[in-house]
């Protein structure tokens, strides 16, 4: 196949958000696309990495010549009526596609991107950005690595930018291709009494979320990199 589409459900995410992850996956099929869930190592110590684990992915599969590749986190719901995200290419002049979030700036919550040397260089960009200083503004309220696809849009752009619909991460009453269950929309996402003690206990627990520091450690930088390397071992599906 050559259109890719992924995510992220380790630490018990699977189970949290098991109706969004299993709309993802009738999203691709629909469209035509690969699809993985990417939930092994099923725990991972430093929730950071999870969080990072989405950027070299996207490298990967670019690398390993999908033609288009989108990656939504495990919060997100694909809505039946999504129409294919490859065909948002056309409308764009640029090789890697996000939605901006409430803050009014990129969210990497759900991130687009098609075969192309751009593409390659931003995330390439932001995968070296990881032990870099990053700038208190682009950090600003947030907890992983999305102060440093900010920061590397900033530098270098290579972004374009989606309606809303594609990451609805505040507005209910939106029609909209991809709700985000974070932030406000959290509460409007439903579990049955189990699985949301389950969904507590690991937010309180394994996924607690201090704010993202002003850059990693190189023991961060490596720990990354192993466990992209278990995760291409587990999931040879995200090669062609």
């Amino acid at each position: 196949m050559s259109s890719l589409v992924y995510t992220i459900a380790q630490n018990g995410y699977g189970r949290a958000f098991a109706r969004c992850i299993k709309s993802q996956e009738r999203y691709a099929d629909r469209i035509g696309a690969r699809f993985v869930v990417i939930d092994k190592p099923s725990y991972v110590p430093h929730p950071a990495l999870s969080a990072w684990l989405k950027v070299p992915v996207m490298q990967h599969a670019l690398d390993e010549g999908f033609e288009t590749v989108a990656y939504i986190d495990a919060d997100c719901e694909v809505r039946a009526d999504a129409p294919d995200f490859s065909d948002e290419f056309g409308s764009h002049p640029h090789a890697v596609l996000m939605a901006n979030g409430r803050s009014g700036r990129l969210n990497s919550g759900v991130m687009f991107s098609r075969q192309s040397t751009e593409a390659k260089a931003f995330f390439t960009a932001v995968r070296e950005s990881l032990t870099q200083k990053i700038s208190d503004e682009a950090r600003a309220n947030l907890k992983y690595e999305n102060g440093n696809i900010i920061h590397v849009a900033n530098q270098i752009g290579g972004v374009s930018i989606l309606g809303k619909e594609w990451n609805n991460t505040e507005d209910v009453n939106l029609h909209d291709r991809i709700r985000h269950f974070s932030g406000p929309m959290a509460a409007t996402y439903r579990r049955s009494f189990l699985d949301e003690a389950f969904y507590r206990l690991i937010k309180n627990t394994i996924s607690r979320r201090p704010a993202q520091p002003v850059q990693r450690e190189a023991d961060f930088d490596k720990a990354l990199d192993d466990l992209v390397a278990d995760v291409v071992r587990i999931y040879p599906s995200l090669s062609q």
